[in-house]
């Protein structure tokens, strides 16, 4: 799974053994992904990819186009 990191691109969480590098780490193992998802929200670390913002998509979940 790919992380990103747009606040610290060259963060290092060394309890983990992840480094970033240009703001993008990818992370393999199942408690390491757990453990970077209960990452404080002030560092900014958030999983790549997923749904778009709801902003974007409305309530429905569906195109708006």
């Amino acid at each position: 799974m790919k992380f990103v990191s747009p606040q610290y691109p060259q963060l290092v969480v060394h309890d983990l053994g992840v480094t970033f590098v240009d703001g993008e780490a990818e992370v393999t193992d199942k408690d390491t992904i757990e453990a970077l998802r209960g990452l404080p929200a002030e560092l900014g670390v958030r999983a790549a990819g997923g749904r778009p913002p709801s902003a974007v998509t409305g309530k429905t979940g569906k195109d708006p186009a």
